[in-house]
């Protein structure tokens, strides 16, 4: 299956490896997370290099649903019990910042990918007391949230919780602009780390920092907590003449 924002967008093309390296900060992974960092730190002032396996984008990032939001499911309830109301806050409030943070950037660097602002839904078409339940518990965390019966959706509901000022973006467009700006290597497999080497194409990166932003790790032996990870995937449809709804849904 074709991701909509690879069909949409064409990603420059960077080398591989062909020489070693000696940099500041150097970050294993060209998705979303890594070039983010990776920009972040440019603009500090710090030396960077990027090592990319495929091509930029070319994983989690190419086939995201796009939406960059503070709503995740349910979680605010189970948050706020499990690791209590301050902890739940930081949460909330970083999502939030990262929404704002997003925002500033495409404002910033005058990036065209489709940004908008739009409410962000989690529907139900049963148990509504846990929606509202949802809806309370993120509210009295300082989040745009409400409970509401009124959705765009083609069916009935019987709750959803609502967030207000969420965005939904072409993630792509907005990679291949940030991306510009970095001293990126495609195809180079980082294939070692040694203290504070990197090998990858037969060459190697020597940086006083190293960014994991890998899916998943593979230096990372302390307590083995990659051994916990698994892979999981759901599928997303782009539809032509469907009836649009405003906003943005998970039930």
């Amino acid at each position: 299956m074709e991701s909509i924002w690879s069909k949409t967008c064409e990603m420059d093309r960077r080398p591989p490896l062909r020489r070693d390296e000696t940099t500041d900060v150097v970050v294993i992974g060209a998705g979303m997370a890594g070039i983010l960092t990776a920009y972040l730190l440019a603009k500090q002032g710090h030396d960077v290099v990027v090592l990319e396996a495929n091509r930029i984008g070319s994983g989690q990032t190419r086939n995201t649903t796009a939406k960059v939001t503070s709503q995740h499911g349910c979680c605010y309830e189970t948050l706020v019990r499990d690791a209590g109301p301050e902890q739940a806050r930081q949460y909330a409030d970083a999502h939030q910042a990262a929404i704002a943070a997003y925002a500033r950037i495409i404002a910033d660097e005058a990036i065209d990918c489709h940004w908008q602002r739009l409410p962000s839904f989690v529907y139900g078409t049963s148990r509504p007391d846990r929606l509202k339940r949802e809806a309370d518990a993120a509210a009295q965390l300082g989040l745009p949230a409400s409970f509401t019966t009124q959705t765009s959706l083609p069916f009935a509901v019987q709750g959803a919780v609502r967030f207000e000022d969420q965005a939904q973006f072409h993630p792509l467009k907005f990679l291949s602009a940030v991306a510009r700006q970095l001293n990126i290597y495609e195809q180079t497999r980082v294939t070692g780390v040694e203290d504070h080497a990197l090998h990858a194409q037969g060459h190697t990166v020597t940086a006083r920092h190293i960014v994991f932003a890998s899916h998943y790790p593979f230096v990372n032996v302390s307590g083995y907590y990659f051994m916990r990870m698994h892979q999981q995937r759901s599928y997303l449809l782009a539809l032509e003449g469907a009836r649009p709804v405003h906003g943005m849904y998970i039930g």
